[in-house]
C-alpha cells in the first residue's frame, strides 16, 4: 500500500511538471507592466560576470529580445577562471551565444586583473564602468541588460556590475553623451527561485517592468546552450536547469535616465 502511494506522488509530481511546461509554452512570450513599454530598444548589450550566467539567468530575454528583432551582443567581464580554465570558459561562452543566436563576433570575454572571478573578489564598480563604457565607444548600443542590485544569487561580481552599469549610465546622462537605458533582471527570493516552470507562471509584472516567459521549444534551446559549458556541467547544474525559474522567465526592471 504504501509503495502504491509512493508511485502514485511520483506520477502526480510528473504530472504536475508536465503540465506546468505545457502551460508555460501556452503562456510564453513579452508580458509588461506598463503599456508604454511596448516600444524595443534597438541593441541590448547583455552585460554579464562569467560564462554560463548567460543561459543560467539571462535566456528567455535573449529569447524574446530576437523574436521581437532586437540585436543582441554580449560582454562577459570574467572569464571564470576561478578554476583555472578560464581559456576553456571562454570558448563555451562563445558556443553557448552562438546556440542562443547571437554571433561568435558579438560576444566579448574579457581577462582583466581587476576582474577576477570568485567570491572573495571584490570589483570597483568603477573599474567595470570604465570596462564597459571602453567597449561601448564605438557601439550603437542603447540599453544594457544585467543583473539588480541583489545579484540574483547575491554573488558580488554579479551586483558590482548593476552599481557599475548605473555609474556609467549617470555619467552618460551627466555629460549629455548619450542616452543609456539600463535592463535589470529582478532578483527572486528562494521559494520562487527554485519553483521551476509551474511558479514562473505566478510571477507578475510592476509598472516599469518587462516578464519574459520562454516557450517549451526556447526552454530546450537554453539547455542546448548550457550544455555547452562542458566544464561546468557538475550534478547541481542538472539540478538548477529543471528547477530555477531563471530558465522558465526573467521579470526585468527598466531603469530610464533622462538626459
Amino acid at each position: 500500500m504504501r509503495g502504491r502511494r509512493s508511485y502514485a506522488g511520483v506520477w502526480l509530481a510528473v504530472a504536475l511538471v508536465v503540465v506546468a511546461h505545457l502551460c508555460q509554452s501556452f503562456w510564453s512570450g513579452a508580458y509588461v507592466g506598463d503599456a508604454q513599454l511596448v516600444t524595443y530598444p534597438q541593441h541590448v548589450l547583455v552585460l554579464t560576470a562569467h560564462p554560463d550566467d548567460e543561459c543560467m539567468f539571462f535566456a528567455p530575454t535573449i529569447h524574446a529580445l530576437r523574436a521581437h528583432g532586437v540585436q543582441v551582443s554580449a560582454l562577459c567581464l570574467s572569464q571564470g577562471n576561478a578554476d583555472g580554465l578560464g581559456h576553456l570558459r571562454a570558448s563555451e561562452l562563445v558556443r553557448s551565444y552562438e546556440v542562443l543566436g547571437v554571433p561568435a563576433k558579438d560576444v566579448a570575454c574579457i581577462d582583466d586583473p581587476r576582474l577576477q572571478d570568485g567570491m572573495q573578489q571584490k570589483w570597483s564598480p568603477a573599474a567595470v564602468r570604465d570596462v564597459v563604457k571602453a567597449h561601448m565607444a564605438h557601439s550603437d548600443v542603447d540599453t544594457i541588460l544585467t543583473f539588480d542590485a541583489g545579484g540574483v544569487s547575491l554573488h558580488p561580481n554579479h551586483q558590482a556590475l548593476f552599481h557599475g552599469a548605473e555609474l556609467l549610465q549617470h555619467e552618460l546622462a551627466a555629460t549629455q553623451a548619450r542616452a543609456v537605458t539600463l535592463w535589470t533582471l529582478h532578483t527572486n527570493s528562494w521559494r520562487i527561485k527554485f519553483g521551476g516552470a509551474l511558479v514562473s507562471l505566478l510571477q507578475r509584472t510592476e509598472p516599469r517592468d518587462y516578464l519574459f516567459r520562454s516557450s517549451l521549444r526556447a526552454y530546450v534551446q537554453s539547455l542546448r546552450a548550457m550544455y555547452q559549458h562542458q566544464t561546468q556541467l557538475v550534478w547541481f547544474r542538472y539540478l538548477y536547469v529543471l528547477t530555477s525559474s531563471y530558465m522558465f522567465a526573467n521579470r526585468v526592471r527598466i531603469l530610464v535616465q533622462a538626459l
